[in-house]
């Protein structure tokens, strides 16, 4: 395995600017492609949020396992991520969000990176979102350049406008072990569609242990 293979998919995208981010941002993204290892993080998002159009992308979004179709304050969640050995792409997503009185929602996702400071984030049947990374005061930033689809031998291109809008998600640290999350879409015609933010304690990396999918 390279030298660049052996690298994290957001360390690959980054290149040198990897270094900029803040310790615990690099520990959450510094699982590496084809390894077992896994880290656990559990928090509250302060706040879930769709609009009335936004409602109208969300349900049928749950075809493709993607977002969240509620919307609530105070919410605990819980995040796995891991890689394996299996995978020499891909770091994995499993995030559960816990609403009063309704069975957790589960949102699965797999991260690759595609080039430079350029990543895609896949859900169910071969959607995904393109996603250009940077980073800056320490935090990592994402912005979205559009969806694929990939059906069969065909990857078609989806236009931001078409769907939720633009997506920008930033992750920063608060402490050694806390970091925040804040993600928003924003639709040039019909406003904030969705967002989600909230605090997260994260875990140990546990090496050398295969991920329960």
């Amino acid at each position: 395995m390279s030298m660049e293979q052996r690298k994290a998919v957001i360390e690959k995208a980054l290149g040198d600017k990897w270094n900029k981010l803040d310790s615990i941002i690099k520990l959450h993204y510094g699982l590496k492609p084809g390894r077992d290892a896994q880290l656990h993080l559990r928090g509250t998002m302060n706040e879930v949020y769709h609009s009335r159009i936004g409602k109208l992308f969300l349900i049928p979004g749950r075809i493709f396992g993607a977002l969240v179709p509620y919307k609530g304050m105070a919410i605990p969640t819980e995040v796995r991520n891991w890689t394996s050995r299996g995978n020499k792409q891909a770091m994995y997503w499993h995030r559960r969000l816990f609403f009063p009185g309704k069975v957790p929602v589960i949102f699965r996702s797999k991260m690759e990176c595609v080039g430079k400071n350029e990543i895609i984030e896949y859900v169910n049947y071969g959607m995904g979102i393109r996603l250009q990374t940077h980073a800056q005061n320490n935090a990592l930033h994402f912005r979205s350049l559009g969806y694929v689809w990939k059906v069969g031998p065909f990857t078609l291109r989806i236009p931001n406008w078409a769907i939720l809008g633009d997506a920008e998600i930033i992750e920063k640290a608060v402490s050694d072990r806390e970091l925040f999350v804040d993600f928003n879409m924003v639709h040039p015609l019909f406003g904030k569609t969705f967002s989600y933010s909230g605090k997260f304690v994260i875990g140990k990396v546990i090496e050398n242990e295969r991920a329960k999918v």
